[in-house]
């Protein structure tokens, strides 16, 4: 169901605590995978648009799930593409900032933010979000929603967390037409759509997944609604 504002949360475990590290955090991972892999093998999804591929994280945490799945990178780092041989794995690549990019003309039917609104700012966030939602019926965002600091890596500006202070509360009076949200020790996912069978669909894997991270991750923390 979506988010209903209001509705109150748990006291988040890491909520005044700093954590300073680079790279993709396996939190939320599982959850991801499993809902993800589920909406494409039922072929809801078949073009994807991984914004800020980096080293193609989530296509290789995908891989195998549909064959027929297209998969768009928009990469703004130049040099990330050939590090990571992003033209390889991926069928298109796009060398630029996802604030330029066209979610509508790139056809998609989903869009992954995973660990990249934090390098924008919240205004910047918002927007671009915004547009994926209108553009594509599925959109995932992946986001530490505690106090997380980052500087440039390797000399990537890119990298730098530009809104190192994101919570849970603030991403969903935040963005638009929260579905799901789950909050996987200090890292936040949530499905959003505006499309009504996205929607449903979305209601058909969430439970089940939240249901196998907390049987594989008994000891962790885990919130989800």
């Amino acid at each position: 169901m979506r988010w209903r504002r209001g509705l109150q949360l748990p006291k988040m475990k890491y909520e005044r605590e700093g954590v300073v590290m680079s790279g993709s955090s396996r939190f939320g991972k599982q959850y991801t995978e499993a809902v993800l892999r589920g909406l494409m093998d039922a072929g809801h999804i078949r073009r994807v648009v991984d914004v800020g591929a980096g080293s193609g994280t989530y296509r290789k945490l995908l891989d195998g799930a549909a064959a027929d799945v297209h998969w768009t990178a928009v990469e703004a780092w130049t040099p990330y593409i050939a590090e990571f041989n992003l033209n390889t794995l991926y069928d298109e690549v796009a060398n630029q900032n996802v604030c330029d990019f066209s979610f509508a003309e790139a056809k998609a039917d989903l869009v992954i933010f995973g660990d990249v609104v934090e390098h924008m700012t919240k205004e910047e966030a918002i927007e671009v979000v915004t547009r994926a939602v209108d553009a594509a019926p599925y959109v995932i965002i992946s986001i530490p929603v505690v106090y997380y600091p980052q500087d440039e890596v390797n000399g990537n500006p890119f990298e730098r967390h530009v809104k190192d202070d994101w919570t849970n509360r603030e991403v969903l009076d935040s963005m638009p037409d929260v579905v799901s949200v789950l909050v996987h020790d200090h890292i936040g996912v949530y499905l959003l759509s505006a499309n009504f069978r996205a929607i449903r669909n979305i209601g058909q894997f969430h439970p089940d997944a939240v249901k196998m991270l907390r049987t594989e991750a008994p000891t962790e923390y885990v919130f989800a609604t």
